[in-house]
């Protein structure tokens, strides 16, 4: 619940415009940029662990990477982070047992076990972004990869694309691995995840990117 009385902090959300206006594709890139390096290091770490043929993958991920710092206009930037998340689901669909009959990341009308156990997974750590956005004083619907939209948390979204794959999609994917039925049971997933999305990283990056809103360069959270 946020209180009605909520108003940020005026300097921030000033400055946040102004970044907006001057600097809205530099943030953007960083945000693409943190996503892309902690997809790869997740499919790294399931090569490593399951000698997994994932070179592929990973490779297109490391070249989007290296593109994207390049990249000064948004629609660009997006197209990037669209094509790094084709190759990153291919790899996880690798991954994944075949008993659980993962092809594609559906966000809306998905029917399989893993699909819905992300989408879960997503609502959870889109209220923990959402909490820590308001906490750092920043404005929710201005963000700078999304799209501005009336009523849509276009900054949360864009701070979430830092933290999906470390804090929702690896520890779902090693559940899935351990045991496939267990990513079926919703309590399983709450008590999973409840425990994997780190609030203290996800409330420091998000004053680190309302600091960078007022004085500084923004730096993506990137997972090791």
């Amino acid at each position: 619940m946020i209180n009605a009385k909520y108003g940020g902090s005026m300097r921030v959300w000033l400055n946040q415009l102004k970044t907006w206006k001057k600097r809205r594709s530099e943030i953007a890139r960083e945000f693409v940029r943190g996503k892309l390096h902690n997809q790869m290091v997740v499919l790294n770490y399931y090569r490593r662990k399951y000698d997994k043929d994932l070179v592929k993958e990973i490779g297109e991920l490391d070249r989007l990477r290296g593109e994207v710092l390049g990249l000064n206009d948004v629609k660009d930037i997006m197209g990037r982070e669209a094509e790094g998340a084709k190759w990153y689901w291919e790899g996880v669909r690798k991954i994944l047992p075949s008993s659980l009959h993962f092809k594609a990341r559906l966000k809306r009308g998905a029917k399989d076990t893993f699909n819905i156990a992300l989408n879960i997974g997503y609502g959870m750590l889109r209220s923990r972004v959402w909490g820590a956005v308001i906490s750092a004083g920043l404005n929710p619907y201005v963000g700078f990869l999304h799209s501005l939209r009336s009523g849509r948390v276009s900054l949360v979204f864009d701070l979430m694309e830092e933290f999906r794959s470390p804090f929702v999609d690896k520890p779902l994917i090693s559940k899935a691995r351990e045991d496939a039925e267990k990513v079926k049971d919703v309590k399983e997933i709450y008590s999973l995840l409840s425990s994997s999305i780190l609030e203290e990283e996800i409330y420091s990056q998000a004053r680190k990117l309302a600091e960078a809103m007022v004085d500084g360069e923004y730096r993506p959270y990137l997972s090791r």
